[in-house]
């Protein structure tokens, strides 16, 4: 199973378009800090579409998001590949 699927398995999610609450929910990052990222145009940020005044999050894109991003093994190994 994807990790959409997996999250979503117990829940009324199961949508192709994710609101910033939804994915909030999902990753457990603020929606604040999500608006943040779009407006820096930070290119770790997950792909978003916008409807209107409305910012939406495709779920496929979600999974390639989180599939690429980096996988450590401890925190000093992360700070390590940051620098």
């Amino acid at each position: 199973l994807c990790l959409y699927q997996q999250l979503t398995e117990d829940t009324d999610m199961d949508k192709t378009l994710l609101t910033e609450t939804d994915l909030s929910l999902l990753i457990g990052v603020p929606v604040k800090t999500l608006r943040y990222w779009r407006f820096a145009g930070t290119t770790f940020a997950p792909k978003f579409i916008k409807l209107g005044a409305r910012v939406y999050y495709h779920k496929d894109d979600l999974d390639n998001w989180l599939s690429s991003s980096p996988r450590y093994s401890s925190a000093a190994e992360a700070r390590l590949k940051r620098q």
